[in-house]
C-alpha cells in the first residue's frame, strides 16, 4: 500500500507542471482569400511578427498556428509573386 502510495505521488509530481500550465496557450486560424476574387489562396506564409510562430496556407487556404501565448499580435501575410 505504502508503494502504491509513493507511485501515486511520484507521479503527481511529474504531471504537476502541465496541470499549471495548461491552457495558457491557444490558437490562430483563419483563411487567406485573394481580395478581388475571393478564391483561396494556398502556400500564403503566415506568420506573427516579433515572434518566430506561424504557418502555410493549404491548398484550401486555411492555416492554423497553435500554441500562441496570450496576447495581442500584428499578422503578416506572404506569398512568392503575389502583390
Amino acid at each position: 500500500m505504502i508503494r502504491l502510495h509513493r507511485v501515486s505521488l511520484v507521479l503527481f509530481f511529474l504531471t504537476l507542471p502541465l496541470l499549471i500550465t495548461a491552457g495558457t496557450s491557444g490558437k490562430i486560424a483563419g483563411t487567406v482569400v485573394d481580395a478581388e476574387s475571393n478564391d483561396p489562396l494556398p502556400g500564403v506564409n503566415i506568420v506573427l511578427k516579433g515572434t518566430t510562430m506561424g504557418a502555410a496556407a493549404d491548398v484550401n487556404g486555411e492555416y492554423v498556428i497553435l500554441n500562441v501565448p496570450p496576447g495581442i499580435y500584428a499578422i503578416e501575410a506572404r506569398m512568392i509573386g503575389y502583390q
